[in-house]
């Protein structure tokens, strides 16, 4: 998503709150905008921008909407018509959005019983 300049970039999993609030993940200081104007959300395999009650609103094409399927390529404004421009891509981002998930090595034991086990086992290292 971007607004003024600035570009962020969201990963599934939590809802991402747009407002004037210095709280709010993405802060947009306007007097049209509200604490916790809108929210982003990925739901169904897909993205959705929801109005949260806002005073103001949220627009599409000049046309006022209560949740909009994110496009990529979309531009909605908050607080009215020609208010603050949120501009989001949908699938651009190269790079991690977050932090990648811990991993840990497990170390794979082979039972001796096994031919192949007995086989590794039986001839050392290097012997062909």
């Amino acid at each position: 998503m971007r607004y003024e300049g600035a570009e962020r970039t969201f990963a599934p999993g939590n809802d991402v709150v747009i407002g004037r609030d210095l709280r709010a993940d993405v802060r947009v200081a306007h007097p049209l905008i509200s604490r916790n104007h809108l929210i982003v959300r990925y739901e169904q395999g897909r993205w959705i921008a929801i109005d949260n009650g806002s005073l103001n609103g949220l627009y599409v094409h000049n046309r006022r909407v209560p949740v909009v399927d994110i496009q990529d390529g979309l531009r909605v404004n908050v607080g009215n018509p020609d208010g603050p421009t949120l501009t989001f891509e949908v699938g651009r981002h190269q790079g991690s959005a977050g932090r990648p998930p811990l991993t840990t090595s497990i170390p794979i034991v082979s039972d001796p019983s096994e031919p192949l086990a007995r086989a590794a086992h039986s001839q050392p290292l290097g012997t062909p």
